[in-house]
């Protein structure tokens, strides 16, 4: 197992110890984390999304400049 992954898995453990102790209620505490998981899903998606555009731009910038070095 990569160490980001253990560490992502432990820190899922404590948050969900962390709202327990807190909230006192099994199922609210599982709500609040399958809302956090959400959101943290959605803003995965968001961050790929983004560095896919960003890549993309920068490669497509890269090519007109090796175009313009070609061409001269």
């Amino acid at each position: 197992m990569k160490l980001k992954t253990i560490l992502h898995i432990l820190g899922l453990f404590v948050l969900s110890a962390a709202l327990l102790f807190i909230t006192q209620s099994w199922w609210m505490a599982l709500g609040i984390l399958m809302i956090i998981l959400l959101i943290d899903n959605f803003l995965k998606q968001y961050d790929n999304k983004r560095k896919r555009e960003w890549m993309q731009k920068h490669r497509d910038e890269l090519e007109n400049e090796q175009e313009q070095e070609g061409n001269d």
